[in-house]
C-alpha cells in the first residue's frame, strides 16, 4: 500500500506582490499579525510598543502600548538627551584638541627661535675667525654669511646710536631753586651782615 505524500506548506518567495488586490489582501493579514505579535510582547514583557503602518493605499494603521503618542515622545526625548550628550562630548573634545594645538604652536615657536639663536652664534663664531681670513681665502659661501653677519651688526650699531642719541638730546630737569640750600648761611640773611658792619664803623 502505498504512502501519500505530503508536500506540506508552500513558502512564500519574499517579494513584492505584483497584484494590486493581492496586494492589499496580504497587508491586512500581515498587519494583524504583527498587530497581535506586538501586542504579545508588550503584555508578556510590560514593554512600552509601538508600531506604524501604510497599507499600500496610503491608510495609516498603528497599535501602541501604552499609546503610540507616548511612546514616540519617549523616544525623542531620549534622542534629544543623546544628541546633547554628544553634542557636549565634541565640544569639550575640540576645545581639547584647540588647548592642545596652541601649546604646540607655542612649543614649536620657542624651538624655532632656540634654533635661530644657536644658529647665529655658530655663524659669529665662523664670522670671527673669517675676519682675521684674507678675504682672498674665503669662499663664496663664508663670503655670503659675512655679508649677512656684518649687515646685521651695521644695523644694531645704527640702533644703539640712535638710542644714545635721543637720551642725549632728551633735556634733563632743572632743579628747584625754592629747595636748594646756600652753601654760606650768611648769605640768608643779608641784613644781618648790613647791621654788623655799621657797628663796627661807629667804633
Amino acid at each position: 500500500m502505498e504512502r501519500k505524500t505530503n508536500a506540506g506548506r508552500k513558502k512564500i518567495e519574499m517579494k513584492l506582490i505584483s497584484a494590486s488586490d493581492a496586494r492589499q489582501v496580504t497587508f491586512s493579514k500581515r498587519r494583524s499579525g504583527l498587530f497581535k505579535k506586538a501586542s504579545e510582547l508588550a503584555t508578556l514583557c510590560d514593554s512600552e510598543t509601538a508600531v506604524i503602518a501604510f497599507s499600500p493605499g496610503g491608510k495609516a494603521f498603528s497599535f501602541g502600548h501604552p499609546s503610540v503618542e507616548a511612546v514616540i515622545n519617549r523616544y525623542d526625548g531620549q534622542s534629544q538627551a543623546l544628541d546633547a550628550g554628544d553634542q557636549s562630548v565634541q565640544t569639550d573634545n575640540l576645545r581639547e584638541l584647540i588647548q592642545r594645538y596652541n601649546a604646540l604652536l607655542d612649543q614649536l615657536e620657542v624651538e624655532k627661535k632656540r634654533g635661530e639663536a644657536i644658529k647665529r652664534m655658530g655663524m659669529e663664531m665662523k664670522a670671527k675667525t673669517w675676519l682675521l681670513t684674507p678675504v682672498e681665502n674665503l669662499n663664496l659661501t663664508q663670503l655670503q654669511i659675512l655679508k649677512v653677519l656684518m649687515e646685521d651688526l651695521k644695523k644694531r650699531v645704527y640702533q644703539q646710536r640712535e638710542e644714545l642719541s635721543k637720551k642725549a638730546r632728551t633735556p634733563r630737569p632743572l632743579p628747584d631753586l625754592n629747595t636748594v640750600e646756600p652753601d654760606d648761611p650768611s648769605a640768608s640773611n643779608p641784613t644781618k651782615n648790613n647791621s654788623m658792619e655799621g657797628g663796627g664803623g661807629s667804633e
